[in-house]
């Protein structure tokens, strides 16, 4: 069974997987932004991509699993919201030439050495002067939420290392309520791409 398959059987067996709530810091991130253009990677039901989308940016958001994207595209044609949606995994798709003025990279978590590749592409499509906002389950979460393995956990080192010449707005660690109601350490990042690079 590919990841695609498993994430499809594990959506169908709920009606909802995650909160429909917008993460509050990716409020934050998008609040001192004119509305453009944004990528969320991963985006699963679509949360995020759909609050984006209510506050007038051009949203394409990306998954591999149909069936999350399905409820993303009947909730958008509910509220007469329009975001493109691509049936794709997000490293397949970060080869494509596209670059975007506000990308989201939330609670992905590859292992190390894959996170790590993912970074290195997520950068290539940040448009010059773009933002970065990412979220993941914190080391400090290891046992609470999240995945069960250190390695699948982030931490701030590794986004100060993968993203050494951004400009670093927010880097914090925050105490978030996950989908299935733990409280636990969260990492925020909130990164911008310099104009030069």
């Amino acid at each position: 069974m590919t990841q695609a398959q498993a994430w499809n059987e594990r959506y169908a067996q709920n009606d909802r997987l995650w909160i429909p709530d917008a993460d509050s810091s990716l409020k934050e991130a998008a609040a001192d932004i004119e509305p453009t253009d944004a990528l969320d990677l991963g985006c699963g039901e679509g949360r995020n991509a759909l609050y984006l989308a209510r506050a007038g940016f051009q949203v394409t958001a990306v998954d591999f699993a149909n069936v999350a994207l399905e409820r993303l595209k009947a909730v958008a044609t509910t509220e007469g919201l329009t975001v493109q949606t691509v049936c794709e995994d997000m490293f397949t798709y970060l080869t494509s030439p596209h670059q975007f003025h506000f990308v989201v990279l939330a609670n992905i978590h590859p292992p190390r050495d894959r996170r790590q590749a993912l970074y290195k592409a997520i950068r290539h499509v940040i448009t010059p002067g773009g933002r970065l906002y990412l979220i993941g389950h914190h080391v400090d979460s290891l046992g609470i939420a999240g995945p069960p393995d250190k390695d699948l956990l982030i931490d701030e080192d590794e986004i100060k290392d993968a993203f050494r010449d951004f400009v670093v707005r927010t880097l914090k660690k925050v105490s978030d309520i996950s989908d299935h109601g733990h409280s636990a350490p969260s990492l925020v990042a909130v990164l911008d791409r310099p104009l030069e690079s």
